[in-house]
């Protein structure tokens, strides 16, 4: 019975600490940003906020590609909450275009995951860019995919692994101590006189 006991109370052991290193783990969120316009005329000046940026960088936003033009920069944002404005090309075609927004080391690495937002742009009498629209005009110089170089892993990560590591070791130790109580636990047979 007290076998028992203790690898019920192992079990749910290893089963909180999984179910928290699993919600750690899915909790883990970047930042966020929302335009005060999504319908811009070129040369319209619009608000870029947003939350959840590294306070310790500074950052870039480029229209349209990861190597586009930049359009603004910014100082590292106070508390990670970013706002700062941009003016749309003078030159934007009624279309749907990309701003990415970016944050670098200072090495010059990237520290954030780069942010997309959309910004449709409409022409001079306001009119809405046609749905399916090609999203840039010119997509041979653009770069394919996002290159880094560093690989590195996190503390963090390695500290979910381990606990993850560990959670499933104390359920194997538990299932083990549940299964070693039942056979020795068993009530020998009565012998039977003749």
């Amino acid at each position: 019975m007290r076998v028992r006991r203790w690898a019920i109370g192992g079990l749910s052991a290893a089963g909180a600490v999984v179910l928290a290193g699993a919600a750690a783990w899915a909790c883990v969120s970047g930042p966020s940003v929302n335009l005060s316009t999504v319908n811009a005329k070129p040369g319209d000046t619009i608000t870029v906020s947003g939350t959840g940026f590294r306070s310790a960088d500074a950052g870039t936003i480029r229209w349209n590609a990861l190597d586009g033009p930049v359009i603004a920069q910014f100082a590292p944002p106070a508390g990670g909450a970013l706002k700062t404005d941009i003016v749309v090309p003078a030159d934007a075609k009624a279309g749907n275009y990309v701003l990415i927004i970016t944050q670098n080391s200072a090495d010059g690495k990237l520290s954030q995951l780069p942010v997309r937002t959309l910004l449709s742009v409409t022409g001079a009498a306001g009119s809405n860019p046609v749905l399916g629209g090609a999203v840039a005009t010119d997509q041979s110089a653009r770069a394919v995919g996002l290159q880094t170089t560093d690989n590195s892993v996190s503390g963090g990560t390695l500290a979910l692994v381990g606990l993850g590591v560990a959670g499933v070791g104390m359920f194997l130790a538990g299932m083990a101590a549940l299964f070693a109580g039942r056979r020795s636990g068993a009530p020998e047979a009565a012998k039977v006189r003749s």
